[in-house]
């Protein structure tokens, strides 16, 4: 039997052309199958909606083949859905464009083990956005955050948050640093509620006001 798998990024882990290995096959209905594969890297299952005019079905078609059968890039195949679907991911609504770019990156790092990455972006989110929340001239961010604090834009208890998690340690991004996933997923969690309380709150009151 030829292998059979799918091209696409893993839901799960989000590696990109990951290794999806086929498990096993199960009819719905005539001429539509459900196709189990299980990722290569992070060992979760992927269940795709195959159709096909193919007599036997997907398996008993790749049997019968010398080469690997890629299903969602063969002709014989149509592929009508996969589950669980692909992870969508943004920032908080009304982020600064720049501080939603490495938001993501941090979220889509996280996905895929880079803990190390995803602590840098999260520093990189909260740099840029305490820049556009505050004027002065303070170059560090743990400086950058008191002001905030004092000026009562953000609380007391997310300034010492930030502490805990670390994102105003040295006031910058430091590669040698070592970060379970644990404090990443703290430092995330961190992150969003920063943006959060700092813009898209702001923005839905603001949205009020003018309706009123």
């Amino acid at each position: 039997m030829s292998m059979m798998s799918v091209n696409r990024s893993c839901p799960h882990c989000l590696k990109e052309r990951a290794v999806m290995r086929f498990i096993k096959e199960a009819p719905l209905r005539p001429r539509s199958f459900s196709l189990v594969f299980q990722c290569n890297s992070c060992f979760k299952l992927l269940i795709a909606e195959v159709e096909t005019d193919v007599y036997g079905g997907p398996e008993a078609y790749a049997k019968n083949q010398l080469y690997p059968v890629i299903v969602n890039n063969n002709v014989e195949f149509r592929v009508k859905g996969y589950y669980p679907s692909q992870i969508s991911i943004a920032a908080p609504d009304s982020t600064p464009e720049r501080a939603a770019k490495f938001y993501i990156e941090a979220k889509e790092d996280f996905a895929r083990g880079r803990y190390e990455t995803s602590a840098m972006n999260c520093r990189k989110v909260i740099d840029i956005a305490t820049k556009c929340l505050h004027l002065g001239e303070e170059d560090k961010l743990v400086r950058r955050i008191s002001a905030l604090r004092a000026t009562g834009l953000i609380t007391q208890e997310m300034a010492d948050w930030a502490h805990i998690v670390r994102i105003d340690t040295n006031g910058a991004v430091h590669s040698d640093e070592e970060f379970t996933k644990e404090e990443v997923d703290q430092l995330l969690k961190f992150t969003e509620v920063f943006l959060t309380y700092s813009f898209t709150l702001p923005a839905m009151v603001a949205s009020k006001r003018e309706i009123e």
